[in-house]
């Protein structure tokens, strides 16, 4: 598989930007041995909003299908930011 210009692998399936937010699949990064892992497949974005104590939760898009996705994962995981300006 080889990255589209866009950076995500092929087949990148459904994707249209059709909501204006350009998103890049920046993997996540692991908080033991700090290793990147699954970029250009991949891209995980926090939410402002913490599910528990130790956790928050993250949307994630990946390369071969246009759904996105809810989780909630541990706070110590590097994910993107979306930074938002009135």
């Amino acid at each position: 598989m080889q990255p589209t210009p866009g950076g995500w692998n092929s087949p990148n399936t459904g994707a249209t930007n059709s909501s204006g937010f350009t998103a890049l699949p920046g993997g996540f990064r692991d908080y033991v041995g700090g290793d990147f892992n699954l970029v250009a497949l991949n891209g995980y974005w926090w939410s402002s909003s913490v599910s528990s104590a130790s956790n928050a939760w993250v949307r994630d898009l990946n390369y071969y299908t246009s759904n996105v996705y809810r989780n909630y994962s541990s706070r110590t995981y590097g994910f993107s930011v979306r930074c938002c300006r009135d």
